[in-house]
């Protein structure tokens, strides 16, 4: 069912960016390179993250606690930049929904699931790091491991999210081109 209702509000965000956009080369390039950033953090992450194996410090993780919640934050932000003129309806939107409905939905389960596996060593690290403002020393424990693209397509299957992205942005990038 979650599925569904996510399938659901993507399809009509696409539908409602789409028609009420009016993207120019400004807006293009400067919410294309804030989506390229967003996905950047992603693809970074998505190499490091061992889901319910250790706490993955390595990477983006030794500086940010939420590398994937960072990006996906940047990739809404940069689509309605992308996408201008209505658009900020969109982002207002989405961004109330981020930080009042699914940031908090997302902490209250996962902060504890993982502090119930990994107990002090979690509490630890939560504690060092930040959820969306990455530090600029790395936390002092992390385990530094080389990006892996095994973790990437199998574990955390981030080339689903990748080929989304570049169809979303196309999408936008082709209202530009077929403003009818």
């Amino acid at each position: 069912m979650k599925r569904i209702f996510n399938g659901f509000v993507i399809v009509l965000a696409l539908i409602f960016i789409y028609f009420l956009s009016n993207p120019g080369i400004p807006t293009l390039i400067t919410g294309g390179i804030i989506v390229f950033l967003g996905q950047a953090v992603r693809v970074w992450a998505g190499g490091h993250l061992m889901r319910n194996q250790e706490i993955t410090t390595s990477g983006p993780y030794a500086h940010l606690r939420d590398p994937f919640y960072l990006g996906r934050m940047m990739l809404i932000i940069g689509f309605c930049v992308m996408a201008w003129g209505y658009a900020w309806i969109v982002l207002i939107i989405a961004l109330g929904v981020f930080f009042l409905n699914y940031i908090p939905r997302k902490y209250r389960k996962e902060m504890k699931r993982l502090e119930k596996i990994f107990g002090q060593e979690y509490v630890e690290y939560a504690a060092y790091t930040r959820s969306l403002i990455p530090k600029i020393k790395p936390y002092p424990k992390a385990k530094q491991r080389p990006w892996s693209l095994e973790l990437f397509l199998r574990e955390n299957k981030e080339h689903y999210f990748v080929i989304g992205t570049l169809i979303f942005a196309l999408l936008i990038i082709g209202r530009y081109f077929y403003p009818g």
